[in-house]
C-alpha cells in the first residue's frame, strides 16, 4: 500500500510482472504509474478488464462491479475434455461421503498427474470466484497425494456443475449494497478417515463475497 498525504491510499497488487493499481484519486493512480515507469520498463494497459484470468466489468454510473472467471473455466472445460458434458445442479453428488476415504491401492503416474493438475485447476478457480464449489474441491483436494478412482469421478462431477454455471459472477452493488459483515459455521469430527471437524467463514461487503475459507 502506498499513501500521499491528501489523496487516500493507493493499493498496489502484484504478481510476478503482472501489476495493478487501485485508488480513490485517479491523479494519484497515474503519477505512480509515470513514477514507476520512470524506474522500470512497464505497459501501461488502461483502465483494468482483467487480471490473472479473472474478468472485471464496470458500470460506473450504477456504482456496479462484476468479476468472473468464465473464460478460464472453460479453457479448463476444454483442457479435460468436458465441455460438452451433461451440467449437474449441485458441486457434488447425494452420497459422495460414501467415497471420500482413502483409497488402499496405489494409483497410477498418470492418474495422479491427471487428478493433481484437475485439482490444482479447480482450486484457483474457487480461489478466485466460485466459493460455491470450495467444500467440493477442499474435500477432493485432500486425496491428491493417491486419488481413486471415484475421488476422480468426482472431480469431473466438479467440472459438469461448472459446465453448467460457467457464466457465475460475483456482483458488487455499491449504490445500494449493505457493508461489511460475515458468517462463519462448523461441524464437529464429519471426517470419515481422521474424524477432523470442518469449519468455514464467508465475508461479504456490498452484497456479495470478498473473502472465504472452507
Amino acid at each position: 500500500m502506498h499513501q500521499r498525504e491528501g489523496d487516500g491510499p493507493l493499493y498496489v497488487i502484484l504478481y510476478i510482472d503482472d501489476i495493478t493499481i487501485l485508488g480513490a484519486s485517479l491523479q494519484a493512480v497515474k503519477e505512480l504509474k509515470v513514477n514507476l515507469a520512470k524506474r522500470y520498463e512497464i505497459s501501461d494497459l488502461g483502465e483494468i478488464e482483467s487480471y490473472l484470468g479473472i474478468c472485471i466489468t464496470r458500470d460506473r454510473q450504477s456504482k456496479h462491479l462484476t468479476i468472473d472467471q468464465s473464460g478460464y473455466v472453460k479453457d479448463v472445460l476444454v483442457c479435460f475434455g468436458m465441455a460438452d458434458a451433461n451440467p449437474h445442479n449441485t458441486p457434488l453428488p447425494a452420497g459422495a461421503d460414501m467415497h471420500l476415504v482413502k483409497y488402499d491401492l496405489q494409483a497410477s503416474v498418470s492418474d495422479l498427474k491427471h487428478y493433481q493438475s484437475l485439482i490444482g485447476s479447480l482450486l484457483y478457480v474457487q480461489i478466485g470466484t466460485r466459493l460455491d464449489i470450495s467444500f467440493a474441491v477442499s474435500c477432493l483436494a485432500q486425496y491428491a497425494a493417491n486419488p481413486s478412482p471415484d475421488h476422480l469421478h468426482l472431480a469431473q462431477y466438479v467440472l459438469s456443475y461448472l459446465v453448467g454455471t460457467v457464466d457465475a459472477c460475483l456482483c458488487y452493488d455499491g449504490a445500494t449494497g449493505e457493508g461489511l459483515y460475515g458468517y462463519m459455521d462448523s461441524s464437529l469430527a464429519d471426517q470419515t478417515d481422521d474424524r477432523h471437524s470442518t469449519s468455514g467463514y464467508v465475508f461479504l461487503l456490498v452484497n456479495s463475497a470478498i473473502s472465504w475459507s472452507l
